[in-house]
């Protein structure tokens, strides 16, 4: 696998082509790493369409093979904001969160590519109560975190949902003994 990701990460499409074929052929089953890279070569390449014709074929590979954070970076910043919404909610539904990358290429994408351009805050701001409303508290600090780095505070309706699920006391005291151990063990 290690030299398939060399060889999309070079620009060795077609060799990457070959390796890949290669390796179906014989039975061997990639994984997420060996998809992303080639999703990433194919896109480097200019062709998105058959990057996305690779990531649909994901779900349907084993556990090891499903599309995370990274896949969907990669084809996030390759499509309109229509389709990376698309996408957005697809990794919503599969119970992937968002990161920091994730992020930026919104933001980016919302400040370059609309007209007039936005900033960004309404849509980080309801990404953190989408998070929210499906348990997943943990990513929803993270954008709010996002957020804050860029100046862009939540609203105080959003900050009325999260806080009292981040400040739960077995949540802090959690969070207080992990760093106890941290600072003694």
């Amino acid at each position: 696998m290690c030299t398939h990701q060399g060889l999309c990460g070079d620009g060795k499409l077609r060799e990457a082509l070959i390796v890949w074929t290669h390796m179906l052929g014989h039975g061997l089953r990639p994984d997420v790493v060996a998809y992303s890279s080639m999703i990433h070569g194919l896109c480097n390449a200019g062709s998105v369409e058959l990057g996305l014709k690779l990531f649909n074929e994901m779900p349907c590979q084993e556990s090891d093979s499903q599309p995370d954070v990274v896949t969907y970076n990669l084809l996030l910043k390759q499509n309109s904001i229509s389709h990376a919404i698309d996408l957005l909610n697809s990794m919503l539904d599969r119970g992937c969160d968002p990161d920091l990358v994730t992020c930026n290429i919104f933001l980016s994408t919302l400040s370059e590519k609309l007209n007039p351009p936005l900033d960004g805050r309404e849509f980080l701001d309801e990404l953190v109560v989408r998070l929210h409303e499906r348990q997943r508290i943990v990513g929803a600090a993270k954008i709010i975190e996002v957020m804050l780095q860029r100046f862009l505070p939540p609203k105080a309706s959003t900050w009325e949902r999260v806080i009292p699920e981040l400040c739960k006391p077995k949540k802090v005291r959690a969070i207080i003994d992990r760093c106890w151990n941290s600072l003694f063990f």
